[in-house]
This record gives C-alpha cells, structure tokens and sequence, in this order.
C-alpha cells in the first residue's frame, strides 16, 4: 500500500491501493467532531438510528470516507454533498449528489481509529483491529477447524484471519447471514480464491497501522 498524503491536521491519513482510496483518521482528544460535514439524510440517520455510544465512531467514519472521496475526486467537493447512508442491509452506501458514477465503499472501526474504503472500481472491503493476539475462545466464531489446529501452531495467524475475513464478508454481502468460519480463503500473493458458492477470487493486502492491523480486499 502507498502513502499518497501527509496526516492531515485532524489526524487523517489518506493511502491508496490497487485502485482503492483509503483513509484512516484517529480519535480527535479535544471531543467529538462536529457535524458540519452531515448532509440532511445524515443527520436524521445520526439521530434515530445510532446509539449515543457510538456516535463518535459513526461520525469518525462518515469523515474519513468523505475525505477520501475529496483525495480521489478533488478537494473542491463539499462534503455535506457526500453522503454515507445505511443500505438493505445496513452496509454503508455512498452517494454524490453531482460528479462520476457510482463508488463502492466499506467502513470500520476501533475505540481510536476509523477507517474507510473507497473504490469506483468493483466492490470493496475493509476491517481494522489492534494489534493483539485472539482469544482462543473466539477462534471458534471465526475459524474453521483445519485454521483452528494451524493457528494452535501459528497463534500470530489467527489476527490476520479474523481481519482478512471479517473484510471478505464486507465484499461478499451475501444475502442471508452465514458464519465466517464457513469462508475458507486459499491465500496466494496478494490472491484469495473461495471455493463454491462464491468461486470468487480477489485482491487482498495487509497493512500495520498505529498498533492495529487493516486488512482491505477488493473485487
């Protein structure tokens, strides 16, 4: 991944990779962000869907994204006509009010950071977890048992794991829920394949940040 733009005074950090834009901005210390970038639809979204808890995050996210969008499309689009609403599924979708066609966008957070994925090309997902190793009474969950008896062996490998698929599952939307140690990846070199149903096969990249690893994979 290659860094395109020095951190931002609000601690935004602006990346690129294989034609994805993705922005990582830090919790802010003097409080919450204000809500000037909101659009209307925002706001009403803010109000009634997102509990106080996790208002911070949710905003720290719309921002990112929508800087990201300003870094791909110019920084003379306003960011209130940028907006990140909930779609079927709750998945954040991305709409702009005036400019090219549609972008693909996945969004992730932490307690500090928030990060954001957007592509115009395919479809994209992005996931970020501190740097610490999984409990082992998680692995379960996220971990099919041929993973489960490698991670015993490679306990390291059981953070990429659940960053990797939990960024998988952002892309693949499938349309019912389905556990993610069902999705079992053959990793190439930048390469994941998934057997039937999905017989896909997608970019993927690693990237430490900040004490926390990102995983992006992209369609």
């Amino acid at each position: 991944m290659q860094r395109t733009a020095s951190t931002h005074p609000e601690g935004f950090t602006f990346l690129v990779w294989s034609g994805v834009g993705v922005g990582v901005l830090e919790e802010r210390r003097e409080g919450p962000l204000p809500k000037y970038f909101l659009s209307p639809g925002e706001r009403v979204c803010l109000d009634e869907r997102v509990l106080p808890q996790r208002q911070p995050e949710w905003l720290r996210g719309r921002h990112a994204c929508k800087q990201v969008v300003r870094e791909l499309l110019g920084p003379e689009l306003l960011m209130h006509r940028v907006e990140v609403l909930p779609g079927p599924q709750g998945e954040p979708q991305l709409h702009l009010q005036e400019g090219p066609g549609p972008l693909d966008v996945s969004i992730s957070h932490t307690r500090t950071l928030s990060v954001a994925a957007v592509t115009s090309r395919g479809q994209v997902g992005v996931d970020v977890e501190p740097m610490a190793p999984v409990a082992e009474r998680l692995w379960h969950f996220f971990l099919s048992p041929a993973e489960r008896a490698r991670c015993e062996r490679e306990p390291e490998l059981a953070l990429r794991l659940w960053v990797l698929k939990e960024a998988l599952y952002k892309v693949l939307r499938p349309p019912q829920p389905i556990p993610l140690r069902s999705l079992v990846p053959e990793l190439g070199e930048g390469v994941l394949r998934l057997a039937p149903p999905f017989e896909w096969e997608l970019s993927f990249t690693f990237l430490p940040l900040r004490n926390h690893l990102l995983a992006v994979v992209h369609s």
